[in-house]
């Protein structure tokens, strides 16, 4: 996400993160972490789950009495005073797509490297241009993350959650069973294997096949 864009959305953060909206997020952090699993300072991905849930509390999660996510509650009540400016951003910000996504290239555009994923569960094709410079992308990896559409271009939040390369089979096969089912399986399953990993780094010395398994003892 580009600084410009972050910056717009820090209102968005402000408004619905605080004041009377303070306990709500309370209750969306103890929904979402207790099916992605609970995470710790210490933990080595506490700062990304941050943002995965950030994301998921601001883009997917309807408020008690509203049915709309915070982000689109936001451009209801503001958008009177927007500028072109800010409603296409928003516009942007608000169709955004969270998935399981896998590597398949990298490609340049003049001098920037950028790179190709695919939606594992549409199978569509999307090009993110500038990828985040702290986060390390392979071919083949496959990765929770969220992007959105911006003046014809994708880029992706600040949220990742990398899954083994050795369980790329397993997880597959999983998608290939709920590929055609409603969103919240798709939700249910992403979270599930978000628990999984986290579990994974916990439990290092267990050999992950025992890990990346449903009604696994561990």
């Amino acid at each position: 996400m580009t600084e410009d864009m972050q910056k717009k959305l820090e209102p968005v953060i402000r408004e619905f993160t605080t004041g009377d909206y303070y306990p709500e997020v309370f209750r969306a952090k103890e929904e979402f972490f207790d099916r992605a699993g609970v995470v710790h300072e210490d933990d080595a991905e506490f700062e990304q789950r941050m943002n995965l849930f950030m994301d998921w509390y601001l883009f997917d999660r309807d408020l008690p009495g509203v049915d709309l996510p915070p982000i689109r509650y936001f451009i209801r009540q503001k958008q009177s005073g927007f500028t072109p400016e800010d409603k296409a951003v928003f516009e942007d910000l608000s169709n955004s797509i969270h998935s399981l996504f896998m590597v398949s290239r990298f490609t340049f555009f003049g001098k920037h490297k950028n790179l190709v994923i695919q939606d594992l569960f549409s199978k569509k094709k999307y090009v993110v241009i500038n990828p985040l410079k702290k986060v390390a992308f392979s071919t083949g990896d496959i990765f929770e993350g969220r992007i959105f559409p911006h003046e014809g271009k994708w880029h992706f939040t600040q949220g990742f959650c990398f899954h083994p390369v050795e369980m790329r089979s397993f997880i597959l096969g999983e998608i290939k069973k709920i590929r055609f089912q409603e969103k919240s399986r798709h939700l249910k399953l992403i979270l599930h294997l978000a628990q999984m990993k986290l579990k994974h780094q916990r439990f290092s010395h267990i050999d992950v096949k025992h890990i990346y398994v449903f009604n696994s003892k561990f």
